[in-house]
């Protein structure tokens, strides 16, 4: 993968145009697939990052705009956002990734 521009959908989900379709459970496969393009990857959890929008989206109903709203944080120079989404137990979270210092 490289950089690309981030287009969410209206829900406020992502996935970096290179990156293929994983099932849930596809653990292995994602792995895989993280070591072939020489990359690390950091998982930034909404409610770590924003609290506020992570408590707007999970609080009742939820308030499905606040994924919208959310900036993640990257970790760092160099990450850039391979996914956004929900992850079903654990809520939203965004996925950054770079090229892995091994790999260099």
């Amino acid at each position: 993968p490289i950089w690309a521009s981030v287009v969410r959908d209206a829900q406020g989900w992502y996935s970096h145009p290179d990156m293929p379709e994983f099932d849930e459970g596809d653990a292995a496969k994602f792995k895989e697939w993280i070591d072939a393009q020489g990359l690390d990857v950091q998982r930034i959890w909404m409610d770590g990052d924003a609290p506020d929008l992570a408590e707007r989206y999970l609080e009742g109903d939820g308030d499905p705009s606040a994924l919208v709203d959310w900036q993640p944080t990257a970790p760092g120079p160099g990450w850039f956002l391979l996914a956004l989404h929900d992850e079903e137990n654990d809520g939203p979270v965004a996925w950054f990734a770079r090229r892995s210092s091994a790999a260099q």
